[in-house]
């Protein structure tokens, strides 16, 4: 188990997982931080609020405790009601008076415990969060501020204590820090799979194109094998015969001479694959409706030559826009398909037509055909439908995928369709 573990460990997948995951984590940490600290802002953003317009309304706030304490008359008798800060503060804040040796002055319900609150000089005018025990044993929480007071009317009067309980409010923040942070590992275990899928989805491109280059390697290794084994095999032959004229040797030479084009073609093909992997771009500009024309003648030689008829019909009657080169290598190569597996004189068409937005081009035979299953393979390298075959007509697998390149250069799209009642129809669609 721990084998298969450090085993996946160095795989790509793996290395994917634990960035992913590190990034969530990281989100999730940052956001909940975030979260806490504003819930908590606006939790005490009212209290300290009510704690700074506390400290500017000190003096009236002492003189109604005193005069309670002192006549006892209730304090609300003397709150005047056109003042809504004074209004607010007094029904929702204490105050605790003190002398000069720290005594309190003024009356404090046994019940607020607010008597265990002692006074701090140290912090004069800030506010401080004090934690004290009530009569029962239960843990109390406040807000306070400590100011110095000098009052004409109460001249034992030294320091005043603004103070607020928060327990209720502290209590309602733990339940929502919970809450918060149970929602925030939730979503925490969720990243985990998410990171999972989201490796093996990026990871997926890497391992399909390693898998391509593993395939396209072998292949091309197969392809060279076996015109390499030809030409060892005739140099051999030749090596053990020193006595043989050139004249005597001909089919031998030959047919390595035969091989080694083969590798040429092979080679010059491989190459071109490389470089439009590597993103050529195409160099467009106008070209004109007698390109087709000295085409079609090219071609009409090269079928006269492979005892094959062709017939070309241009129906493009004004310029557009492409890559010349690119556009004429694309046809030849499907031109070239055509003749190779069309059989001896077999009819082989090249249709322009010119529709709103594109041009479409189309290069019909009358050859064997390609059946379903392999028309979605086609265009991949090295895979041929008929292998001997191909073999005998010099093929690799490579021309069409090379097409399929060059058309994804020129922003055009290649179809492959049956020729009714025989034959085979590729079709290319660019756009003006």
């Amino acid at each position: 188990m721990l084998t298969k573990l450090k085993n996946h460990s160095k795989t790509d997948n793996f290395s994917y997982f634990i960035h992913f995951f590190a990034v969530f984590t990281g989100i999730f940490i940052v956001m909940t931080v975030i979260i806490l600290q504003v819930m908590r802002f606006g939790i005490y953003s009212s209290i300290d609020a009510s704690l700074q317009s506390a400290k500017e309304n000190i003096d009236r706030y002492v003189y109604l405790s005193m005069t309670k304490t002192i006549s006892g008359i209730p304090q609300d008798y003397f709150i005047n009601d056109d003042n809504p800060i004074e209004r607010q503060m007094v029904a929702n804040t204490d105050i605790i008076i003190y002398d000069n040796k720290g005594r309190i002055l003024n009356d404090i319900d046994i019940f607020s415990n607010l008597q265990n609150i002692h006074l701090k000089t140290d912090e004069i005018g800030s506010i401080v969060p004090i934690k004290t025990t009530n009569i029962i044993g239960a843990e109390e929480l406040y807000r306070t501020v400590t100011l110095n007071i000098s009052s004409y009317d109460y001249p034992s009067v030294a320091y005043a204590t603004v103070v607020i309980n928060t327990t209720q409010l502290e209590n309602i923040s733990q339940r929502y820090v919970k809450i918060i942070i149970t929602v925030m590992i939730i979503f925490w275990l969720i990243s985990v799979v998410t990171s999972l899928y989201l490796a093996k989805w990026s990871s997926q491109p890497l391992r399909e194109s390693y898998e391509k280059q593993k395939s396209f390697v072998e292949n091309a290794s197969h392809e060279l094998r076996t015109p390499l084994s030809v030409l060892q095999n005739r140099l051999e032959n030749l090596l053990r015969r020193p006595n043989t004229t050139i004249l005597e040797s001909t089919e031998s030479l030959a047919s390595s001479l035969d091989e080694v084009r083969n590798m040429r073609i092979l080679t010059t093909n491989l190459l071109h694959l490389a470089r439009r992997d590597e993103g050529i771009k195409a160099d467009i500009k106008e070209i004109s409706p007698d390109f087709f024309g000295t085409l079609f003648h090219n071609y009409q030689i090269v079928a006269e030559e492979n005892h094959r008829v062709f017939k070309g019909i241009n129906h493009l009657k004004v310029s557009f826009k492409s890559d010349e080169t690119i556009l004429k290598q694309l046809i030849t190569i499907l031109f070239d398909n055509a003749i190779k597996y069309t059989e001896e004189s077999g009819e082989i068409l090249v249709e322009v037509i010119p529709k709103d937005k594109q041009i479409l081009i189309r290069v019909i035979d009358n050859g064997i055909g390609i059946k379903d299953q392999d028309k979605l393979k086609i265009f991949d390298r090295f895979y041929r439908v008929d292998k001997a075959r191909t073999r005998q007509k010099g093929g690799f697998g490579l021309g069409l995928s090379l097409a399929k390149q060059l058309a994804t250069v020129l922003k055009a799209t290649i179809t492959v369709s049956d020729n009714t009642p025989k034959g085979t129809i590729f079709e290319l669609k660019i756009n003006k």
